[in-house]
């Protein structure tokens, strides 16, 4: 299962994503309960598919029972030059990193799908012919791909398969990567090794709190979406 793991890696790379790691679908058991208690405190806002999802979005056991490992994949999307140099000038408006490019949904799926794509041929050559040492399958292992519109909770997966950390403004870090990345999940029948969960590194830093220009955030590690200028251009329906 190393050497699967090894080539999956390699393959990933070859797709055009940064990071890799790996985690049971069960890693996350705290994050049913943080999220009932942002759904409780209304801090989701307008957004009710949240509140309608729970029970998903807080297990990814529930989303799909017969999953065993979870591939998280992260893309980054590193600006050239620095953004908030762009928040200086008061006479123009500025769009997110994130959205300066073409659609991340359609670019990091197809991507998935590749990389699903050859672990399940893999793992088909893998079982052709049985000896030891070969993996063995009861059923077809299958898999299913995520990016951001399925009620998955990518950051804590992501966190719990040490791809980075969630900061305490909610969004993952990497010591390596920084802020600028997407995510990607793989969930798959095929069990796989898990990576170690990383640590978060914040320490007594607050820069990403202190320049938040609406306050979203309540308390590190919190953040109160009806206040975060994202939320209130793509989600947030009437007068602001």
């Amino acid at each position: 299962m190393t050497d699967l793991k090894h080539a999956l890696l390699t393959e990933a790379r070859a797709a055009g994503f940064a990071r890799m790691g790996i985690c049971r679908p069960d890693a996350i058991p705290e994050a049913a309960g943080r999220l009932a208690e942002f759904v409780a405190q209304g801090r989701h806002g307008q957004m009710g598919w949240m509140a309608e999802r729970m029970g998903w979005r807080g297990d990814p056991m529930a989303l799909w029972p017969e999953a065993r490992s979870v591939i998280m994949l992260a893309e980054p999307y590193t600006p050239q030059g620095d953004p908030l140099e762009a928040i200086t000038r008061r006479d123009r408006a500025t769009i997110s990193v994130y959205a300066q490019n073409r659609d991340y949904h359609d670019l990091v799926k197809k991507r998935l799908k590749r990389v699903g794509r050859w672990l399940l041929d893999r793992a088909g050559r893998e079982t052709e012919v049985s000896r030891p040492g070969k993996l063995q399958f009861s059923t077809p292992p299958q898999i299913k791909v995520f990016v951001d519109t399925a009620p998955v909770m990518e950051k804590p997966l992501a966190e719990a398969a040490g791809v980075g950390w969630q900061g305490k403004h909610t969004n993952l870090l990497s010591r390596d990567l920084g802020n600028w990345f997407f995510l990607g999940a793989i969930f798959t029948t095929i069990d796989l090794e898990p990576d170690p969960p990383e640590p978060e590194h914040c320490g007594s830093c607050t820069a990403c709190l202190d320049i938040c220009p609406t306050a979203a955030f309540p308390a590190p590690f919190q953040l109160d979406a009806r206040r975060c200028i994202s939320y209130l251009t793509i989600e947030h329906k009437g007068p602001v």
